[in-house]
């Protein structure tokens, strides 16, 4: 009897470990570098940007215990995206999402969608950009970069961090990354620095080594931070509680840095209840961003 009790308590530990556990630490130790990042939109006086756009590449379903850590089987909306600012002098896009087949690998229900329409736009809007990032080099941010259609047009507007080109390498088709990204020199992407006019990034490592943020100011005043992939849906940020460990074991192949990430969820908790106008934009959450282009905070489809 005393094994058997043992025993289910070995199992119900393990459970809440790996599946059930997603807390972060109780005060935010971590600070994401809003105040400089502010400080160098200000200090640039040209023309802020008049539009934030997102483009739903792909959709798909899976249980929100994949992004929230607990016995939470209602269905979450995934959603691979990109996103376009519209500059003044010229466009950023930010995020690749994947190909077609790599979203056949990748796909997770029956009721996955590929957007053949939403994929050539974002190409499109990539072959006129001033300059195409990344959050971070996963494959379903970088993949639809590196098996982009003509990779020598779109070389030259790429801007990579050394982290996010050595990813590439991984995602080719053939397992031989296409001539023309061979040579890409890295970005130096290492410190906050402004991008374009109210566009700011900094580095934060944590998910991947090559994370960053993005904070855009608009020409009506609004801003928004683009956090990638430290969460997935905005009910991290509400409840500042994270992904379950599964999921890293699963997918992330120790590459996550997991107490890094929940000390971030845990401060943009704090800076959702700090700064309410401050709009966060996980890449992942559907609902969350069909709600924002519902209420004109947020442009649907490039253009």
């Amino acid at each position: 009897m005393r094994i058997l009790i043992a025993f289910l308590l070995m199992v119900g530990a393990g459970a809440y470990w790996f599946v059930l556990d997603g807390s972060t630490p109780n005060n935010a130790d971590y600070e994401f570098p809003l105040a400089q990042m502010r400080g160098l939109i200000d200090a640039n006086e040209r023309p802020l940007p008049t539009q934030l756009n997102v483009e739903f590449i792909s959709t798909d379903k899976a249980p929100l215990l994949a992004a929230h850590a607990g016995l939470h089987f209602e269905p979450f909306q995934l959603a691979m995206t990109s996103f376009q600012v519209k500059g003044a002098d010229g466009d950023i896009i930010i995020g690749g999402a994947m190909d077609e087949s790599l979203f056949e690998d990748a796909k997770q229900s029956e009721e996955a969608v590929f957007s053949d329409a939403g994929y050539r736009r974002m190409h499109d809007a990539m072959l006129a950009s001033d300059a195409t990032l990344i959050t971070h080099e996963h494959i379903d941010h970088l993949g639809g970069i590196v098996r982009a259609p003509d990779p020598a047009a779109l070389a030259p507007h790429l801007m990579l961090s050394a982290p996010q080109i050595d990813a590439m390498a991984g995602l080719a088709a053939s397992g031989e990354l296409a001539g023309d990204y061979k040579n890409l020199a890295p970005a130096d992407l290492s410190a906050p620095q402004l991008l374009a006019p109210g566009i700011a990034i900094a580095p934060t490592p944590g998910h991947s080594p090559g994370s960053q943020i993005f904070l855009i100011r608009t020409d009506n005043g609004q801003e928004y931070l683009l956090v990638g992939d430290i969460v997935w849906a905005m009910k991290n940020v509400e409840k500042a509680w994270g992904r379950p460990r599964l999921l890293q074991y699963m997918f992330f192949k120790g590459g996550e840095d997991r107490a890094m990430v929940q000390r971030q969820v845990r401060a943009l908790h704090d800076l959702s209840a700090a700064e309410p106008s401050l709009i966060l934009l996980p890449s992942h959450d559907k609902a969350w961003l069909d709600e924002l282009v519902d209420a004109n905070k947020l442009g649907g489809n490039f253009h």
